[in-house]
């Protein structure tokens, strides 16, 4: 197949599927919205060059379903997160875990099953398709002495996956991809891609990947276990050893496993989840300050009103009355 057929192809596959909603549909660009159960996901895909295509990739909900494409299953793929957390499963069943300025480089092809634990995600992904890695690389990046297929043999020997925390200057190269000036953008990405892989085919990198960026199926499934046990009811104080025992697990086991899922602790989850439940209970609800600090594990109402001023800015009851106000 001809590297200059894959957007087409990919535009015929994304039109079987019921729950995406084209927007734009142009020879370089394609720009398709995803309904998903419990929120959206927007994703634009540019064709830079012959095979290669960028994707920016903005998800408001918890989760969604997707087909992953035939066209770019195989690829190259590099893969950056700029916000939010994003958890996808593998083809050989481990769970990659992608984090605000955490670099993949893979050619594994993923599962069609996509979730996002703290609700959000934006991310930008760069797929070589396996065409282009056997022919000569574009004419800018010969010129440079670069292509996709010197990045595959370097990150993804054996078909291992290679996950690292971005340095200084990666991470720069992706925030300026994602505010490209808009009236030289094509050209000016080309560029970002040719410095991307210059850097990964020139630079000290490290040898290994960070392994706390994958887990087990199991090691999720007792973190999702835990988060939904102390969610459905916050009046309630748990020990971490407590929440442990059930699973047959160490206390340190479970605090490696819940911040792998979520990206933080379980007492930073806890108190941000009381707090937005307060926060609903004080805008939508009339109940007294004291109901809903006990609601939400505070015996105490002026303790509850000091730690809502700290994460809000504001006590319970001015939140109350701006909120109601529209001030």
């Amino acid at each position: 197949m001809e590297p200059t057929a894959i957007l087409p192809i990919y535009m015929g596959e994304l039109k079987t599927q019921e729950n995406i909603r084209v927007l734009t549909n142009t020879s370089q660009r394609i720009v398709y919205q995803i309904d998903c159960v419990d929120g959206t996901g927007t994703v634009e895909v540019l064709t830079l060059f012959p095979g290669v295509v960028l994707q920016f990739h903005s998800f408001h909900c918890k989760s969604f379903h997707l087909a992953e494409s035939k066209e770019v299953g195989n690829s190259l793929k590099i893969n950056y997160c700029l916000e939010g957390r994003m958890e996808v499963r593998m083809s050989d069943n481990l769970l990659l875990f992608m984090e605000p300025g955490n670099l993949s480089i893979d050619i594994r092809k993923a599962q069609d099953s996509f979730q996002f634990p703290c609700g959000h995600y934006h991310g930008t992904e760069i797929l070589f398709h396996s065409s282009v890695l056997s022919r000569d690389a574009p004419e800018l990046l010969k010129i440079l002495g670069v292509d996709g297929r010197q990045v595959q043999e370097r990150f993804c020997r054996e078909s291992q996956n290679y996950v690292i925390r971005a340095d200084e200057r990666l991470r720069k190269l992706f925030e300026d991809m994602g505010t490209a000036p808009p009236e030289c953008r094509m050209p000016y990405l080309q560029m970002k891609i040719a410095e991307l892989l210059l850097l990964l085919c020139t630079s000290e990198m490290p040898e290994k990947s960070d392994e706390s960026s994958f887990m087990t199926m199991g090691q999720v499934q007792i973190a999702k276990q835990v988060m939904e046990i102390i969610s459905a009811d916050l009046s309630r104080h748990y020990s971490i050893e407590s929440l442990a025992i059930p699973f047959g697990i160490s206390p340190s086991s479970l605090k490696n496993y819940f911040f792998g899922v979520y990206g933080k602790n379980i007492s930073t989850w806890l108190r941000e989840a009381r707090m937005s439940a307060a926060s609903l209970a004080l805008r939508e609800g009339n109940q007294p300050v004291a109901e809903i600090a006990a609601s939400v594990g505070y015996e105490n109402a002026s303790k509850f009103s000091a730690a809502f001023k700290n994460f809000l800015g504001e006590t319970p009851l001015e939140y109350r009355r701006q909120s109601r106000c529209g001030i």
